[in-house]
């Protein structure tokens, strides 16, 4: 795997973690919030926010998946 790939991978990794981080925390602030529609959307967030950090996983296998078969 060549090192722009390792870096791409090792970025996609890291965005992944800091969204989840970011929706844990906009998770203990939504059950903090007494106005249901906010909280609501704000689960609506955070739900969308695991999605992109697993797409953000899925595409990081791809390359790295890519680049082992050309090796």
């Amino acid at each position: 795997m060549s090192r722009s790939t390792r870096h791409l991978c090792k970025t996609l990794d890291m965005i992944a973690a800091n969204n989840e981080s970011a929706a844990i925390a906009v998770m203990r602030a939504a059950e903090r919030i007494g106005d249901e529609l906010l909280k609501q959307q704000l689960l609506n967030v955070i739900h969308r926010m695991h999605l992109d950090a697993d797409q953000l996983r899925l595409a990081r296998e791809q390359i790295a998946g890519q680049q082992l078969k050309r090796a």
